[in-house]
């Protein structure tokens, strides 16, 4: 008879209830969502190259009356490594001084930001023009 007794009490310890339950398919449902959703994502990724472009205007301080804030963005499928932007100071259509910013990286679908100074006033606003000089493929 006590051995029985014992039986019984070990149904009831190994028996779930019901919140337990829809915890645990709650949570499978979620797993395997996010398992397909990612594979899905992977499937139809089509990497393209970085697309950089390069917006910049002056943003000057009292001690750095000079300064451009320059802004990179990709718009492309992958990352672009070690970009080098140029910003020239012309004057009469001569490169009167030149700045360059480094950027680590710029990842897909970001921007980075830096600022540049430059000894001389810009005569106009014209006056200065901005290129990514070079980037590599991490």
């Amino acid at each position: 008879m006590e051995v029985k007794h014992k039986k019984e009490k070990k149904e009831i310890k190994d028996q779930k209830n019901l919140l337990e339950w829809a915890v645990f398919w709650l949570s499978l449902l979620l797993v395997l969502s996010i398992l397909a959703y990612l594979g899905y994502q992977t499937y139809h990724h089509k990497p393209t190259s970085p697309e950089l472009s390069v917006q910049f205007w002056p943003e000057p301080t009292e001690m750095q009356p000079y300064r451009y804030h320059v802004e990179v963005e990709n718009t492309g499928g992958e990352t672009a490594e070690s970009v080098q932007v140029e910003v020239v100071l012309q004057q009469d259509g001569k490169e009167v001084e030149k700045a360059e910013l480094h950027l680590n990286f710029v990842p897909q679908e970001s921007k980075r930001e830096g600022w540049v100074n430059f000894s001389q006033k810009p005569a106009t606003k014209s006056a200065v023009s901005a290129r990514v000089a070079s980037y590599q493929k991490p």
